[in-house]
């Protein structure tokens, strides 16, 4: 319980005690001394004792020790209904139980952070600041959830990917949950990326924990800098990276894709992430072709050009796909189609 609810908690009792039929005067001793220990005692002692006095939970004799003297009453008596025993048991459990289960609501309201959205559409990628001081920036088509104050740190992962710059709280972790995984940090950078398959961790400083829901029995994966994981539902594959390939898995953060042999099947599919127009591998020695360059996220057109004439692969090109070949169909020979259409 926190020290606040402790505060309510003991005022609530003594106005119960109070406003029993016991009441002595080493106990109004008593009651004045814990008041006067601090000002938050005084301060919820008489914010309590003028709720229940309004609610008519409590008898005038607990309205605190500054309360007026009760005025006698001049008017002629009337007839009254039976009243129940003074304050009973009953009474002071539930009278308790209601003022301390609402402060615990109270504080709990304001303790607890309020769920903040962030999403990206296709081919951007956007900084954000958050309340704990951490900064996150969304890839492409990326949908994320965060509650961050100074005292809780989570977000979820909803799709896309995510690069975390966090700031230091040893007494509040931050957590990011994606799918079945979970990555819990204290201060470093690394990037989430959540697919269909699974996660990927990519830690470029620092240490984070991950751990996969589907399994139980397994030991949390520790990560240090330059190191990365897969996760999926089967499997935790983790290893060593480069500075190169660090550098290249965040150039999306410049707006740029690096390749270094990877297979053109590979590239393509890193190209569509950002483009509404998308890259169709026409055959198995077009998707297996090793290529490396620097290029622009949102030009695919230009690396298909690039294709076509430093590799000799088939372009065709229409409005909503470029399909790429690694010979031209004799069909197309046949008409005299030379040039794809666009470039």
């Amino acid at each position: 319980m926190s020290k606040h609810l402790e505060i309510e908690r003991q005022a609530a009792a003594w106005l119960a005690r109070k406003d029993g039929d016991h009441w002595s005067a080493a106990d109004q001793t008593q009651l004045d001394q814990w008041l006067a220990l601090a000002t938050a005692h005084r301060v919820a002692y008489l914010r309590l004792a003028a709720a229940w006095s309004t609610t008519g939970m409590l008898a005038p004799a607990a309205a605190g020790p500054d309360a007026a003297p009760e005025q006698p009453d001049t008017a002629p008596a009337q007839p009254q209904r039976p009243s129940l025993p003074r304050f009973s048991q009953w009474r002071i459990a539930a009278a308790i139980l209601v003022t301390v289960g609402a402060a615990a609501g109270w504080f709990a309201m304001r303790a607890a952070p309020s769920e903040v959205r962030y999403e990206t559409r296709l081919g951007a990628h956007q900084t954000y600041a958050l309340q704990d001081g951490s900064k996150l920036t969304l890839n492409t088509a990326t949908r994320l959830r965060a509650r961050v104050s100074r005292s809780a740190r989570t977000v979820w992962l909803d799709q896309g990917e995510a690069y975390f710059d966090i700031a230091h709280d040893a007494a509040h972790p931050f957590v990011v949950v994606s799918g079945t995984s979970r990555i819990t940090v204290l201060g470093t950078r690394f990037t989430v990326r959540r697919e269909a398959g699974g996660t990927e961790v990519v830690v470029v400083d620092g240490r984070v924990q991950v751990e996969n829901g589907p399994m139980p029995g397994r030991s949390a994966v520790i990560l240090v800098k330059h190191q990365r994981v897969l996760a999926t539902p089967d499997t935790m594959r983790r290893s060593d990276e480069s500075d190169a390939a660090i550098d290249q898995q965040l150039s999306w953060r410049e707006g740029k894709l690096v390749f270094d042999q990877v297979t053109l099947d590979a590239a393509a599919g890193e190209f569509n992430r950002y483009n509404k127009k998308k890259l169709v591998l026409a055959d198995a020695a077009a998707a297996g072709l090793k290529i490396g360059g620097r290029f622009d996220v949102d030009n695919i057109q230009a690396f298909a050009r690039l294709l076509q004439r430093g590799f000799g692969l088939d372009v065709r090109e229409t409005d909503d796909t470029i399909t790429i070949a690694s010979r031209r169909p004799p069909t197309q020979r046949r008409a005299g189609m030379d040039h794809p259409r666009g470039d």
